[in-house]
């Protein structure tokens, strides 16, 4: 969760202040229903397929820790970096829990548009889960994904992800929301990506997060999907 020059203070601020008390939540998420489980399980697979075997890696907008926890686990070092502090402090004791919390750096608490680390300082960066959809200006998004190329060494890999368009569709039809399928249906939103009176987040269309990773200088090796049709299958189907 980021801002630069195009963000102001006011629009940071919304953030932690739309997800407030959602740290339970969050860390609870991914295991809450199939579709969240399924992204899970992809995400997880695609950080064991293309992480290197060890070494730094920033976990930036790392939430409530859920996959930091997972790479200490397997004898990552780890720095937590997030906009909010429940999340931080929450991370912290997720780790600590797990007996291995020398592995982690403090937490640091901040704006992924001015990230304070050195230059190719890690091994790997991730920003998982809908942190660039909370980015609604382009310019904001351009800025942090900029900054995780910047601190990353040559080599090394940036694990983007964001809330794809076609998923706002299904799940206004999954879940009969018509209000919101609405809105993202609209000429506006299709234009904009934001659904009209619904400033919460920036919606990817095809090819949209590509193209966002190599205007700040990454290249493409992968694009993966976190959904699928297996997201409507019972729960105890899908390991």
């Amino acid at each position: 969760m980021c801002g630069d020059k195009g963000s102001t203070p006011a629009a940071l601020q919304a953030i932690p202040e739309r997800l407030a008390g959602s740290t339970e939540k969050e860390w609870q998420r991914l295991e809450s229903t199939p579709i969240t489980r399924i992204e899970y399980l992809i995400t997880s697979h695609c950080l064991e397929r293309y992480l290197p075997s060890a070494g730094l890696v920033l976990d930036a907008a790392c939430g409530p820790g859920r996959y930091t926890v997972d790479l200490v686990r397997k004898g990552y070092r780890v720095v937590l970096f997030d906009l909010m502090h429940d999340y931080l402090r929450f991370a912290r004791v997720k780790i600590v829990e797990t007996g291995v919390e020398k592995e982690t750096a403090a937490p640091v608490e901040g704006d992924l548009g001015s990230l304070p680390y050195a230059n190719g300082v890690f091994d790997a960066v991730l920003c998982l889960g809908a942190p660039l959809s909370y980015l609604l200006e382009a310019a904001a998004r351009f800025r942090a994904v900029k900054e995780m190329a910047r601190v990353v060494k040559g080599g090394g890999r940036v694990f983007l992800t964001g809330i794809g368009r076609l998923a706002t569709y299904r799940g206004g039809i999954y879940w009969a929301t018509w209000r919101l399928f609405d809105r993202f249906t609209s000429p506006a939103a299709r234009r904009t990506g934001r659904g009209p009176g619904y400033d919460y987040w920036y919606t990817f269309a095809q090819g949209k997060l590509d193209a966002l990773a190599e205007d700040a200088g990454l290249s493409v090796e992968d694009c993966v999907g976190c959904e699928g049709l297996a997201a409507y299958l019972p729960m105890d189907h899908l390991e």
